[in-house]
C-alpha cells in the first residue's frame, strides 16, 4: 500500500468518510437505537433507568457522537 498525499486525502478520502458517517447518522443508527430498545423491552430487560440512559447505551454500540 502506498502513502497519499494531504491533498488527495482531503480530495478523495476525507469526502468518502464524511458521507459514510452522515450515512450512519441519518439511516442506520437511529432504527438500531430503535431496535435495541423495542427489544430488550419486549425481553423485560430494561432497568428502570430513564430512556435517555437506554439511548444512549444503544449509541454507544457505535463508539460515534
Amino acid at each position: 500500500m502506498c502513502d497519499i498525499t494531504d491533498e488527495e486525502f482531503e480530495r478523495i478520502y476525507l469526502p468518502v468518510c464524511i458521507n459514510y458517517d452522515n450515512y450512519l447518522k441519518e439511516f442506520v443508527i437511529p432504527d438500531v437505537v430503535a431496535f435495541y430498545i423495542a427489544d430488550n423491552f419486549y425481553k423485560k430487560v430494561l432497568s428502570k433507568a430513564p430512556l435517555y440512559n437506554h439511548i444512549n447505551s444503544a449509541i454507544d454500540i457505535f463508539n460515534v457522537r
